[in-house]
């Protein structure tokens, strides 16, 4: 107690001068800096918070003693405020309150006059965020401390090694330090003609990615393939649209997210920003190919004309083949023929009309053909059923004439002429009638066909816009994400 007062004693120290016998003399103050935390890095207002240890070292010849005369004490612990510290400052402060000066440890003075402070603090400095291969970014963050009042004539700062400590450091789960680097500069002011030495410390870090990647990105990539997933929707359901319009507004929400934790930077987009903006333009292609194949797929109910022939070609033979599709166009027509015949009451009869009527001989008042039987109520539906057969004598065509002849059985000659031409002009209405049913069945089949190979088209199309949607997005994903120097390296 003793030797402080009486090195403190007010007639001999003075804590507001610099420690030097002679103003000419330099004052070299060691200053080391480990780094204990890394507590925040703030993106969006680039600027970093860390928890710094310092030790600074100096020597003050006013406070030196014989630690024989004084019981053999050679180290004191003295109030800072008691002592003349350096005015050394963190130059890139971004933070008021942190200042070396405020930081209340006591300072341990030697015998032999050297002073060791060790101090800590909380530091919040400005940082230039370089966000362009956000998450996969590596940044460079610097402490700049340095005096703020004396000049490289008076304080001369130095450091015990070019590698910052960091022994103390605790790990962060979002950044992992590489390494610090410290550099001495002595810089000229726009403000002073004299020069200052300063202490530049350049703390290298890498993010750790895991967390973005399957927060952001991966559920990206995710929503991006069920986008894709639209095409093999069946094209009746009407939810092929929906699906994309859905994916859009998801992706939209994400951006949204990574828009509030990035800097306002326009020098450059963030990578994981370019990810999702191509996953957006990708997305908005898809949704507007569906458009597309839906069009393909109904166009046969708009349109009388079939595939062209060369279209045909190509995505009923050859991309079917690429896609390891079973395209067999003919075997599903006839199929689908098939039941046509079968549902429809003209088509499964038309076969079964034969007749061949022949009036050879002017001589003969006969038909030279089978007997033809019909009635009133199947004429009158269309329902008409003609057979044939060469066993039944010509004689006998007055059998088949019971809705236009009489009851009564024809005798006279005359009256079997006029029926005969009655029967004539009956045979030609009925194979008119039969071919008019054919032509309507066979424009009925007609349009049946064009619609399934338009939408067989539209099905073709969506298998092959699912393969190539995939394969650009993963090239796609894949280059922007190579973009990033660490994942190149790897």
């Amino acid at each position: 107690m003793n030797l402080t007062r009486t090195l403190l004693n007010a007639d001999v120290y003075d804590k507001s001068i610099r420690p030097a016998l002679n103003h000419r003399d330099v004052t070299n103050v060691s200053f080391d800096l480990s780094l204990a935390q890394l507590i925040d890095v703030d993106e969006k207002n680039q600027i970093i918070t860390t928890n710094q240890w310092i030790t600074m070292i100096w020597r003050d010849p006013k406070l030196r003693w014989n630690p024989l005369d004084w019981d053999n004490v050679s180290l004191l612990h003295i109030k800072y405020d008691k002592v003349w510290l350096p005015d050394i400052v963190l130059y890139n402060n971004a933070d008021k309150l942190a200042s070396l000066s405020q930081i209340s440890t006591n300072v341990m003075v030697s015998s032999d006059g050297i002073i060791t402070w060790l101090s800590t603090g909380i530091f919040q400095s400005s940082c230039s965020i370089d966000v362009r291969y956000f998450p996969f970014d590596e940044q460079n963050c610097t402490l700049k401390f340095a005096s703020w009042t004396y000049d490289s004539a008076r304080i001369d700062l130095t450091q015990k090694s070019n590698i910052g400590d960091l022994s103390n450091f605790m790990a962060n789960s979002e950044w992992e330090i590489i390494r610090v680097h410290i550099k001495k500069n002595v810089v000229k002011y726009s403000c002073c003609e004299e020069t200052f030495p300063d202490l530049t410390y350049t703390i290298q870090m890498c993010r750790r990615p895991l967390f973005y990647v399957f927060n952001m990105m991966l559920p990206c990539f995710l929503i991006t393939i069920v986008a894709f997933l639209g095409f093999c929707v069946p094209s009746d359901s009407g939810e092929k649209v929906s699906i994309g319009v859905t994916t859009l507004l998801s992706m939209t929400v994400f951006l949204m997210l990574v828009a509030e934790s990035m800097p306002p930077n326009s020098d450059a987009l963030p990578l994981i920003g370019v990810y999702y903006l191509s996953a957006i333009i990708i997305v908005s292609i898809a949704t507007a190919m569906s458009v597309a194949s839906l069009n393909l797929y109904h166009h046969g109910k708009r349109n009388i004309y079939p595939v062209p022939k060369w279209i045909a070609q190509l995505f009923f033979v050859i991309i079917p083949k690429l896609l390891f599709m079973n395209i067999d166009l003919s075997a599903h027509w006839q199929q689908r023929q098939n039941s046509i015949r079968n549902s429809t009451p003209i088509s499964s009869r038309k076969n079964q009309y034969k007749y061949n009527y022949t009036n050879t001989t002017k001589k003969t008042n006969s038909l030279h053909n089978g007997p033809i039987t019909f009635d009133d109520e199947s004429f009158e539906h269309d329902k008409i059923t003609v057979t044939s057969s060469d066993n039944i004598h010509k004689s006998s065509v007055s059998l088949i004439l019971r809705p236009y002849t009489s009851k009564q059985q024809i005798q006279k000659s005359t009256t079997t002429t006029n029926n005969n031409n009655n029967v004539k002009s009956s045979i030609h209405y009925i194979h008119r009638l039969i071919e008019k049913n054919e032509h309507r069945c066979e424009e009925q089949e007609r349009k049946i066909r064009i619609v399934q190979e338009w939408q067989i088209l539209g099905q073709v199309v969506d298998r092959l816009l699912v393969y190539i949607f995939l394969i650009c997005t993963i090239l796609v994903f894949g280059f922007i994400l190579l973009q990033a120097p660490r994942l190149r390296l790897k």
